[in-house]
């Protein structure tokens, strides 16, 4: 059990890492990576860092794909996370190529994520 959601993540990235997936794909800079800076308004930080994260669209599914190819070979206590973090991430990327593909005026390209530690 962790006390901050940032140090949990950390120790995973150090995990994903170890097992060979790519920084650029590593969960904690995204999700702690803070309110994108067109926001015109100061958004409050939580102690244990950006409560407000963001990554590309682009990205989702190579992320999910990445965790899913070491998923067997994690430490068990990433283990479950992970998985979570893996459904979300297809979830959102098949989200994003139907309404790319069906809808006129969809231009989304970025996923928001919100810790609550």
């Amino acid at each position: 059990m962790y006390s901050k959601p940032s140090t949990f993540f950390g120790l995973m990235d150090d995990e994903l890492r170890r097992l060979g997936v790519s920084a650029d794909l590593l969960p904690h800079g995204y999700l702690f990576a803070g309110p994108p800076k067109e926001i015109p308004f100061h958004i409050p930080y939580p102690v244990d860092g950006p409560h407000i994260g963001m990554f590309p669209l682009a990205k989702a599914k190579p992320a999910a794909d990445a965790y899913r190819a070491v998923l067997d070979r994690m430490d068990d206590g990433f283990t479950y996370d992970i998985q979570v973090l893996i459904e979300r991430l297809e979830f959102e990327h098949d989200e994003w190529i139907y309404a790319s593909q069906n809808l006129d005026l969809y231009t989304q390209d970025t996923i928001f994520f919100a810790i609550r530690g």
